[in-house]
C-alpha cells in the first residue's frame, strides 16, 4: 500500500495533467471536501469540487513549501500561482492542504488559501 504521502503527491501530480478527470479514483466514495466557500462529500465530491474550481481561473499550480506527516494526516504548505479569468498572472498566494488518507485513498480534503483575499477569485 502506498503512503499516505504518496497518495497526495498523486493528487497533485492527476491535477497538473491529462489525468485531471481520474482523481476520483484516489478518493473514498464517502470523503469529504472542503474550500472556501463551498464542501462537497459523497462519490461525486471530487467532479463536483472539479467542476466549482473550473470557472475560477484559467490554470492554477502549486509551490510546495513543506509537508508534515503525522500517521494518516498530510498536510502541504505552499504558494499558488497562475492565471485568473480575466488572463492576469497571480503568484505568491499562500495555501494550506490537510489530507487524511485511509487505506491508500483520500477520505477527507480540507483547503485553505488566500485567493479571495488576493482578488483572485
Amino acid at each position: 500500500m502506498e503512503s499516505p504521502r504518496a497518495v497526495v503527491e498523486e493528487f497533485f501530480d492527476r491535477m497538473g495533467d491529462d489525468r485531471r478527470a481520474t482523481i476520483d479514483e484516489l478518493f473514498h466514495d464517502d470523503a469529504v471536501i472542503t474550500l472556501p466557500g463551498a464542501s462537497f462529500e459523497g462519490p461525486d465530491a471530487p467532479e463536483s469540487f472539479l467542476a466549482y474550481l473550473e470557472p475560477r481561473y484559467e490554470w492554477a499550480a502549486k509551490e510546495f513549501d513543506r509537508w508534515v506527516v503525522d500517521g494518516s494526516t498530510v498536510v502541504s504548505i505552499g504558494r499558488l500561482y497562475g492565471v485568473d479569468t480575466d488572463g492576469e498572472a497571480f503568484g505568491d498566494v499562500r495555501y494550506v492542504d490537510v489530507y487524511e488518507v485511509e487505506g491508500g485513498r483520500i477520505a477527507a480534503l480540507d483547503i485553505w488559501n488566500d485567493l479571495a483575499v488576493e482578488g483572485v477569485v
